[in-house]
């Protein structure tokens, strides 16, 4: 039991713009220090054994609804993080790939040419990084009335981890979440620790898991 695992972990992010009001930071820091954490997260659970890690990076209301000063930093952030992980995996001697749900053009060409230009560069290797951008379950559903949705050709989630204090999955591959596991914390999201981390991998193991049955 000790040695249980999830493989496939997802995880949305929640909190950046309150714990930037919280500490009188400006949009920006918060943004960057979220995206600093979603790093080391992902880099722990891949080293921990993990075979996937979906991040929720913005839901397909977000990319409607966001004001346009704040869709800006977001943009800038989105540009810098897509580039640094490339520069990451490089560095770090082994190979992840990372797939893109969701439509970025929403949000902008820029983000939809180096979401691309990612996905090209990062295709090969055992972990694979989700990144959702744009995305809701109800916009997968509307977008792939025909043809195989391209979230279930993945692995169903195992663990969910919700930050910010919201118990709710606000549209989060809704079909690979059937039977995930449920981990809510009110830790905002630039917050969140390798420690609580250890302790959501610790409930998730002492989870009575039944798939139905």
């Amino acid at each position: 039991m000790d040695n249980i695992m999830p493989r496939h972990v997802g995880i949305i992010p929640d909190g950046n713009r309150r714990w930037a009001r919280r500490e009188g930071r400006a949009l920006y820091e918060a943004y960057m220090k979220g995206y600093r954490n979603v790093v080391r997260v992902t880099e722990y659970l891949f080293d921990k054994g993990v075979d996937i890690v979906s991040v929720y990076g913005l839901s397909y209301d977000n990319c409607l609804k966001r004001s346009n000063g704040e869709k800006s930093i977001i943009e800038k952030i989105a540009l810098f993080a897509l580039r640094d992980l490339r520069r990451r995996v490089a560095s770090r001697g082994f190979q992840v790939r990372v797939k893109f749900l969701g439509d970025p053009s929403i949000f902008g060409s820029r983000l939809a040419r180096e979401a691309s230009l990612t996905a090209k560069y990062l295709d090969r290797g055992d972990k694979t990084l989700i990144l959702l951008v744009c995305y809701s379950g109800s916009w997968e559903a509307r977008s792939y009335r025909c043809v195989t949705p391209p979230s279930l050709l993945l692995p169903p989630v195992d663990l969910i981890i919700r930050t910010g204090g919201a118990r709710r999955l606000s549209g989060f591959l809704p079909i690979l979440s059937e039977y995930a596991e449920l981990y809510f914390t009110d830790t905002l999201w630039p917050d969140f620790s390798i420690e609580e981390l250890e302790e959501a991998l610790e409930w998730f193991r002492r989870q009575q898991r039944n798939f139905g049955r």
